[in-house]
């Protein structure tokens, strides 16, 4: 059997031979169950949230309501050691999940059954067994177990990663991953953003881990841009390193304007350029522009991108261009 074919293999064999035995006490009753678990070190505060002229007010979330889960601020973090698992059931099984801050407050039309505090083991295990393809609360799942304290929690999200046999929920464990766990998962995501056969989550993957506070990032983002097969994946690594705004960016991307084959690829690390901070987007496409040995392709699309920022400096530069030619 092909090492792929065996890694899902295992992965479905830990799937049932978890859910045989994931029950919570009482959790089988129709209606809403909430416990609260051991949250990882790393998580935000996830609550619902108001929005007045760019501040943040915490809110009541709707349990019943069904627009989005939750919102998390910049800066702000779990204010307790727990997180809070809600889950509707109907006739034995989750028909939603939610994961909250333990301290978020939340109201339904129904009453909410609480089943107190749950080990984290237990509840990483109920959860596992909605994690399959297609289930229609399997990223609710994931986003939960993400939010677990321990080992269990992070092995579930590995295997999902790199074993499961649908790429949405490969896809949710790799994001959840580089979010909260990233000190204890970053080998693996590296290895999945080098080397996996799909290009959808090789590129996913660099743009996960350009959200995450990994100390190789960078690194990664430019091995990535340099090395991957494919065209559409070192583009997005371009942009994602520019979105970074690394040191490195402005000399790793004019680097590859001139050894990349690719044109669309050139193109698009071109635009990467201009995603920079405005202060360094300007002098950079500027550079590009007034390169004669560059493609004038590469320098038509500089000078595009350099009109669209919003800077006087590169207004001023565009109208002198056009005044002296």
């Amino acid at each position: 059997m092909p090492v792929a074919g065996l890694a899902a293999l295992l992965f479905l064999l830990l799937v049932n031979a978890a859910a045989s035995s994931a029950d919570l006490p009482g959790s089988d009753v129709d209606g809403w169950h909430t416990w609260r678990v051991e949250v990882v070190d790393a998580a935000p505060e996830l609550c619902c949230f108001a929005w007045n002229s760019g501040v943040a007010t915490k809110k009541r979330c709707n349990l019943d309501g069904r627009r989005g889960g939750f919102s998390s601020t910049n800066d702000s973090h779990f204010p307790s050691d727990a997180v809070q698992i809600y889950a509707s059931m109907s006739a034995g099984a989750a028909t939603r999940i939610r994961v909250l801050s333990s301290q978020c407050p939340v109201s339904s039309d129904s009453p909410i059954t609480d089943l107190g505090t749950v080990a984290v083991g237990d509840s990483v295990a109920w959860l596992q067994r909605y994690i399959v393809p297609h289930a229609e609360v399997s990223d609710e799942a994931i986003t939960a177990v993400a939010l677990h304290a321990g080992d269990a929690a992070r092995r579930l999200l590995v295997a999902t990663a790199k074993s499961d046999t649908n790429e949405e929920n490969r896809e949710a464990a790799i994001f959840w991953m580089a979010q909260v766990r990233i000190d204890e998962t970053a080998a693996v995501l590296r290895e999945i953003m080098l080397d996996d056969r799909s290009a959808d989550l090789r590129q996913h993957a660099g743009f996960a881990y350009s959200q995450s506070t990994a100390a190789d990032r960078d690194a990664m983002l430019i091995r990535q841009g340099k090395e991957d097969r494919d065209a559409e994946v070192r583009s997005q690594a371009w942009f994602w390193l520019a979105q970074t705004a690394a040191d490195e960016s402005e000399r790793e991307i004019r680097a590859a304007l001139s050894s990349e084959r690719d044109a669309e690829v050139r193109e698009q690390a071109v635009f990467a350029l201009s995603q920079l901070p405005t202060a360094r987007a300007v002098p950079a496409l500027v550079g590009l522009l007034e390169d004669r040995r560059l493609d004038l392709a590469i320098r038509e699309q500089a000078l595009f991108w350099l009109a669209q920022l919003e800077s006087d400096e590169a207004f001023e530069y565009v109208e002198r261009l056009l005044t002296d030619n």
